[in-house]
C-alpha cells in the first residue's frame, strides 16, 4: 500500500472542512481507528496500478505448475458422486486432480455454481439445468454500499477536469513521465473518510470519497470551470438482494438485484450520509474552491426530495459480498476454511464468502481472503 503521490491544495481544505464539523483529521484510516478524514492506502508501486494480476500472479507466471489461459469461458463446474472433478469449457474438459477452487467473485461464482445444477432446486428446475446440489443460499444475501454524491462547481481548476481536454491530457502524459506526478499518477478517489449517521454505531457506518473532478460519475457532466465531487455510502446495509441466472445459456448476463433500501433503515441512514456530505462541502475552509452545489442543490429539502434525488443518481459502490456466505452452520455455502458444503473437493475464495460486507472498501479484505484461503489449501494438500 502507498500514499497518494500528487495531492491537490483542494484536499487539505476538505480536511478542514470537515474538522471544522468535529471530523479529526486520520493520518491512518486502516490503523487502529478508522474514525476520521484523510488519505486513503491505494494499492500503488512506483505510482502505477499494482492489481492482484501484477503483484501476485505476474512473479509467479514462469512457474512449471502454472497454466494461464485468458479468453476461456468456463461453462460448468463438473461433479461426480458428489466431488468436484474439473471444469467444462468450451476448449474441452479440464480435470482436477486434487480440488476445483473458484474465484469469480461475489455474482461470477454464484452465476458459475448455478450453472453447474449447485443452487436453488427450484430456480434451476425452472430453466432445465439439472440439480446437482439443491443449496437455496448460492446466490443469496448479496450486499453491497450504495453511493450517492455531492458535486459543487468550483472557482477555478482546482481539480482535475480539465485534462480532459485533448492538449491538456497530453501535458498530464508529460508531466508524469517526467516527474511520476499529475493526474496520471491519481486515483481521483485518493482522499476521504469514516464518519457516523448513526452516532451510537460502534465504528463508522459512513465512507466518504472526495473524487478529484466533476464528470466522474456516470450521466453527469463536467462543470464548465471544473468540479469537485464529494461521495458517501451507508456502510452496515440491511438489505439482501440476489444472484440468479437468465436462462441456462453460460454465455448470458446473469440476473442481478441488489434490492438496495429493503431496509427503510438503508435509506434513511444514506441519505443522512448525503447531507453530512453536504454539511462538508459548505464549509467556510472550502469556500476559496467551492463556487457553488449543483447536485443535489438547492431544490432538494424535503425528505421526498432526497429519496427522489437518490433514486435518480445513486450507485453501486462495487462492494458486492456474501453470495456464498460462509458459516459454521449446515445452511452455510462455504465452512469456514472455504470448502463447499455438500460437494468435495471444491472451495470458494472470493468476496462472495463473507457472511456480511465489511465496513470500508472490499479490495484488501478480497485480498486477505486469497491469502488466508491459500495458506489452508497449502496446508491440507502439504500433509496430504
Amino acid at each position: 500500500m502507498s500514499k497518494p503521490a500528487a495531492p491537490l491544495p483542494i484536499c487539505e481544505a476538505y480536511f478542514r472542512a470537515a474538522e471544522a464539523l468535529g471530523i479529526p483529521f486520520n493520518p491512518d484510516m486502516a490503523g487502529e481507528r478508522q474514525d476520521g478524514v484523510g488519505y486513503y492506502q491505494l494499492t500503488q508501486r512506483h505510482v502505477r496500478r499494482s492489481s492482484t494480476s501484477v503483484a501476485y500472479l505476474r512473479p509467479a507466471m514462469s512457474r512449471a505448475n502454472l497454466t494461464v489461459m485468458t479468453g476461456v469461458q468456463v461453462r460448468r463446474i463438473t461433479v461426480a458422486q458428489g466431488r468436484a472433478t474439473g471444469v467444462e469449457t468450451a476448449q474441452g474438459t479440464f480435470r482436477a486432480e486434487t480440488e476445483v477452487i473458484l474465484s469469480s467473485g461475489a455474482i461470477g461464482s454464484p452465476r458459475l455454481l448455478q450453472l453447474s445444477g449447485i443452487g436453488p432446486g427450484d430456480h434451476l428446475h425452472g430453466l432445465g439445468i439439472p440439480v446437482v446440489l439443491d443449496q437455496p443460499q448460492v446466490g443469496a444475501n448479496l450486499q453491497d454500499h450504495l453511493d450517492l454524491f455531492v458535486i459543487a462547481e468550483c472557482t477555478g481548476p482546482h481539480t482535475y477536469d480539465r485534462y480532459a481536454r485533448p492538449h491538456w491530457s497530453a501535458v498530464a502524459g508529460l508531466q508524469y513521465l517526467l516527474t511520476r506526478r499529475g493526474p496520471v499518477a491519481s486515483s481521483l478517489f485518493e482522499t476521504g473518510g469514516f464518519w457516523y449517521a448513526d452516532p451510537s454505531a460502534r465504528s463508522p457506518d459512513i465512507q466518504l470519497h472526495l473524487g478529484l473532478g466533476s464528470g466522474i460519475e456516470a450521466g453527469v457532466a463536467a462543470m464548465p470551470q471544473g468540479g469537485v465531487t464529494l461521495n458517501s455510502a451507508y456502510l452496515r446495509p440491511r438489505s439482501r438482494g440476489t444472484v440468479r441466472l437468465a436462462s441456462s445459456d453460460p454465455l448470458a448476463a446473469p440476473l442481478i438485484d441488489p434490492n438496495y433500501w429493503e431496509d427503510p433503515l438503508d435509506r434513511e441512514m444514506s441519505i443522512r450520509g448525503l447531507k453530512l456530505a453536504q454539511q462538508i462541502m459548505r464549509q467556510d475552509a472550502l469556500k476559496p474552491f467551492v463556487k457553488a452545489e449543483r447536485l443535489p442543490g438547492p431544490d432538494v429539502r424535503t425528505d421526498a426530495d432526497y429519496i427522489a434525488y437518490a433514486c435518480r443518481h445513486a450507485k453501486t459502490d462495487h462492494h458486492h459480498a456474501g453470495t456464498c456466505h460462509m458459516g459454521a452452520d449446515p445452511g452455510a455455502v462455504v465452512t469456514p476454511d472455504l470448502r463447499f458444503n455438500g460437494i468435495d473437493r471444491l472451495r470458494v475464495v472470493d468476496a462472495s464468502i463473507m457472511p456480511t460486507v465489511v465496513s470500508s472498501n472490499t479490495n484488501a479484505t478480497a485480498i486477505m481472503i486469497a491469502e488466508k484461503g491459500a495458506a489452508m489449501i497449502a496446508a491440507r494438500w502439504s500433509t496430504a
